[in-house]
């Protein structure tokens, strides 16, 4: 697993260069693709595919009546994920700077950096969205939502590792039960978000640490960083692992120094551009920097969070808490109980606006403690209580999830529309856009020059485009795009409404009439 996280850094620090050298256009991307895709295959015919293709399938045999029922649920819901996945994004984040940076780095041929409050996050590392680059030059978001969705599978096989090293293949596939059935972690698998990416890296640098593999997973959580700077939270968790494990002094430094080491390109293109390493963190433009100690917090991603997080943990913790105290010495589990702990205290001191996606990158571990803690019961009724628990939320999960992408069905199979679909299921309250009546592409010629004020999520803006937050004139030659009722601009004298969008809530103006 590590040799696979390996090549999915290199690949996107192979396309992260290309970006500085001026050089993102489909061929070069291509070919690094090819590249990539040859020598994984080289890779895994090392590993005897067959072989353990095989040993899994022997594996299922073996499985009894619950490790089947915990499959099915488990297989259910990656299917129900999957149809999601297939359909045109709709996710915030995704509409307003993790694919429509990309799309906008594609046009130009280069990572460029945005200055101004909307595109603030043009400088920061960014090592999922380098992935999302080759999949947008084939014209395709939904392949960069697919992309995502793996990142979902791989997360739930390092998940699944872990905690083999601990329990059955039964109680196993019950830990990826539960960690699928969150909510969140379905949500984020249809979208083309970066959090899952993080979670994958995250949790395989705990695999590795408590396997004593070190510098991997330095490694490991380095990629992590690069995906989303605040995974560097997670450096202190491994000092105090390392101090308590009686580590060697030098590993600790090591392991900060190779971590930071591989973030380090992201970190020097940002201070070259902005000055400050860590923008748009330490600038006024970062603005999300309430910390709360309010103890009640806790409690709240766990039962109320605006990306709802599986309550099982919750439920459980009584019994994770008794299993700590008194059964961890004896059965092992010490270190991975002290990584979660530690890891929700990172969560609580540091500010988190993004509801349960802060918290995910910590939820396999969770999980696995978890379902070690439900196996060790001794009390069996209780046991048996929890496993229909887990259950019984994993299948409101994939209720509640298959409600939610039924809308995608008629356009995965082509009986409604992209458009129309889009028109449909866009929230233009929020800030997305679509050219909901098609006017631009028929009014406006290919290439125009759109000024954009009042609209944050751009994606689907099919022009190059000029965003108010950059700067306040609209350039004379323009088209202007705006939403009146998110902005206080105005247009400048002589410029000529040409169209108005009641579905969007936008109207278009032009300098004189087309």
């Amino acid at each position: 697993m590590f040799i696979l996280a390996l090549l999915i850094g290199l690949y996107s620090y192979s396309i992260f260069f290309l970006g500085l050298a001026h050089q993102l256009f489909k061929p070069q991307l291509s070919v690094i693709s090819i590249l990539l895709l040859l020598f994984t295959v080289y890779i895994s015919l090392s590993y005897r595919p067959v072989l353990l293709i095989k040993l899994f399938v022997n594996k299922l045999y073996r499985l009894n009546k619950i490790g089947t029922v915990f499959l099915f649920f488990l297989i259910a819901q990656l299917l129900i994920n999957l149809i999601g996945s297939l359909g045109p994004e709709l996710s915030f984040d995704a509409l307003w700077y993790h694919l429509t940076l990309p799309k906008m780095w594609l046009s130009q041929g280069h990572l460029s950096f945005y200055p101004g409050s909307v595109f603030k996050y043009s400088a920061m590392p960014m090592l999922t969205e380098m992935l999302y680059l080759p999949a947008l030059a084939l014209g395709s978001e939904v392949l960069a939502k697919f992309i995502h969705y793996l990142f979902g599978i791989l997360t739930l096989i390092v998940t699944f590792k872990l905690s083999r090293k601990y329990l059955s293949i039964h109680y196993s596939l019950l830990t990826i039960t539960i960690l699928s059935s969150n909510l969140v972690f379905s949500w984020l698998q249809i979208t083309a978000n970066i959090d899952l990416a993080r979670t994958f890296f995250e949790t395989l640098a705990l695999y590795l640490f408590l396997d004593k593999k070190i510098y991997k997973s330095a490694v490991s959580l380095g990629l992590a960083a690069s995906t989303k700077l605040l995974a560097l939270g997670s450096l202190p968790i491994y000092w105090i692992l390392a101090w308590r494990q009686k580590i060697s002094f030098k590993y600790p430094i090591y392991y900060s120094l190779l971590t930071i080491t591989i973030l380090s390109p992201w970190l020097l293109r940002s201070y070259l551009v902005t000055g400050n390493p860590v923008y748009p963190f330490l600038s006024p433009l970062y603005t999300d920097t309430r910390i709360s100690l309010n103890p009640t917090d806790l409690w709240t991603v766990f039962t109320r969070s605006a990306d709802p997080v599986n309550p099982v943990y919750i439920i459980s913790a009584p019994f994770i808490l008794f299993f700590l105290i008194r059964q961890n010495r004896s059965r092992g589990g010490a270190n991975l109980g002290i990584y979660t702990g530690l890891a929700l205290f990172v969560w609580f001191i540091t500010p988190r606006t993004g509801g349960g996606r802060f918290i995910l990158p910590y939820l396999p571990a969770l999980s696995v403690l978890t379902a070690i803690t439900i196996y060790r019961l001794q009390d069996k009724y209780i046991q048996k209580i929890l496993i229909f628990i887990s259950l019984s939320l994993s299948l409101t999960s994939i209720c509640y999830r298959l409600a939610a992408n039924a809308k995608y069905i008629p356009v995965i199979t082509r009986r409604q529309t992209k458009s129309d679909f889009l028109s449909l299921n866009l929230n233009y309250a929020s800030g997305d856009y679509y050219d909901t009546e098609n006017f631009l592409a028929a009014n406006v010629p290919p290439g125009s020059l759109i000024y954009v004020a009042g609209i944050n999520n751009l994606f689907y803006l099919n022009y190059p485009f000029l965003h108010h937050s950059v700067s306040v004139v609209p350039p004379p030659t323009s088209y202007l795009l705006l939403r009146p009722s998110q902005t206080a601009f105005s247009p400048p004298p002589g410029w000529v409404l040409v169209h108005t969008s009641p579905l969007s809530q936008t109207r278009v103006y032009a300098p004189s009439q087309p």
